[in-house]
């Protein structure tokens, strides 16, 4: 990478992380899932307990928070660095990927900045959403898989993200399988005993020890591995049984309770109030439709232009983005709209890639018109993810069409 594109990858990493960390001491006090998170990071570090956080889920998200937490305090920072910091990373690393992916600059910058532009995932980097840091980690491992070229160093690397990503939650499960599938596959690996048995040692070994290592505490209660085992069976069924009912009725999410809505229609939830006659402050959760609608058609014509140039490198957004979103909308538990998180560096890399393309055919201004469209409409929105006082006039055709839960002060 030459001087100019590490300036213009530091340039990226700065403005996601402004667009994260601005005013991120409000609100001052623990709000949604920090109830539970912060608490269950020092009961799980000091006990190997998970209350009162849900105990389905891998606690890799607790030993990261105690730490984030002895670092910044028990305060606004020490609650939400740890998602501004691996939030604005997963933007450096989607350009990165895209970079791989396209082989230009065109395709990274464009992604790159669609990531960390995002409503949707400027609000989950400011809270204790895992599916930012589970993200960031799982992109990493990918990023590395990309540019491993034959170094077991990288791989080894790569290994160990995935574990990481795995041990935040199960949503990457079918992607380590996959990855673990085409380094076999390439330059036929699985052909040589010695490479495929290194392969399969370092994917399969390592992500599965950083797993079962994020449960030392628990184990430390006096468990045995049998015991783990059985546990992880009743986590998995658990979760299985999950319905909307399930919930607390006033989470504001359960409105939208199926993946296959997405991509395809508009989703905004969350809270706000109005203050006075004309303003208001909202911290919604929202799919930004007029460039996620573009996703699924992105896919496609990706799809396509990685088959006639035999690309698997062109296809690898494709595959990552099926083999992630297939288990959401498979899945017989309720999939909420924070779960979408991990598929958009793969969505905006197909977008990013497919504007290029056309661009290249017909207009290279077309490439420009797109890339300030979509930021304009990104940071439109960016009041309504970061409880900033707007004028509700300015957006009330968003607030009026939304299901979040309103109030008036």
């Amino acid at each position: 990478m030459k001087r100019n594109e590490i300036i213009l990858v530091c340039l990226l990493f700065l403005a996601a992380f402004c667009l994260r960390f601005y005013d991120i001491s409000y609100p001052s006090f623990r709000w949604g899932d920090e109830l539970a998170h912060v608490p269950a990071a020092a009961n799980y570090w000091h006990n190997g307990q998970f209350e009162p956080d849900n105990w389905e889920h891998p606690p890799l998200r607790h030993l990261m928070m105690y730490g984030f937490l002895e670092l910044f305090g028990d305060n606004p920072y020490g609650w939400r660095m740890r998602n501004i910091l691996l939030g604005a990373v997963a933007s450096v690393l989607t350009y990165l990927f895209a970079r791989k992916v396209s082989g230009g600059r065109k395709a990274a910058l464009l992604a790159g900045l669609l990531l960390a532009t995002d409503p949707l995932h400027i609000v989950m980097s400011r809270y204790t959403f895992e599916e930012i840091y589970g993200g960031a980690f799982f992109l990493a491992a990918i990023v590395l898989y990309q540019s491993h070229r034959e170094r077991s160093s990288w791989l080894v690397a790569s290994a160990f993200f995935m574990g990481c990503a795995l041990a935040t939650k199960w949503y990457y499960l079918p992607c380590w399988l996959l990855i673990y599938l085409l380094i076999l596959k390439k330059n036929e690996n699985y052909r040589r005993i010695g490479t495929a048995l290194f392969i399969t040692s370092t994917y399969l070994f390592i992500p599965l020890s950083v797993f079962v290592g994020s449960y030392y505490f628990w184990f430390g209660r006096g468990y045995g591995f049998g015991e783990f085992l059985q546990f992880i069976r009743d986590a998995y069924y658990s979760l299985q049984t999950y319905r909307p009912e399930s919930y607390n009725p006033d989470m504001v999410f359960l409105s939208h309770s199926s993946a296959l809505e997405w991509f395809v229609r508009s989703i905004t939830v969350g809270q706000g109030t109005f203050i006075g006659a004309d303003r208001g402050e909202f911290i919604l959760y929202m799919n930004s439709l007029p460039i996620w609608i573009l996703t699924l058609p992105a896919m496609i014509f990706l799809a396509v232009l990685a088959l006639r140039r035999k690309s698997l490198g062109l296809g690898l957004p494709v595959l990552l983005f099926l083999g992630t979103y297939a288990l959401f909308v498979t899945v017989k538990r309720p999939t909420f709209i924070y779960s979408a998180a991990p598929l958009l560096p793969f969505a905006f890399t197909a977008i990013a890639c497919s504007v290029t393309e056309v661009a290249q055919k017909c207009n290279a201004r077309l490439y420009h018109l797109a890339l300030a469209a979509m930021l304009a409409w990104n940071l439109y929105l960016y009041p309504l993810a970061t409880a900033k006082k707007v004028p509700v006039a300015l957006y009330g055709h968003l607030i009026e069409n939304s299901d979040a839960k309103l109030s008036r002060q």
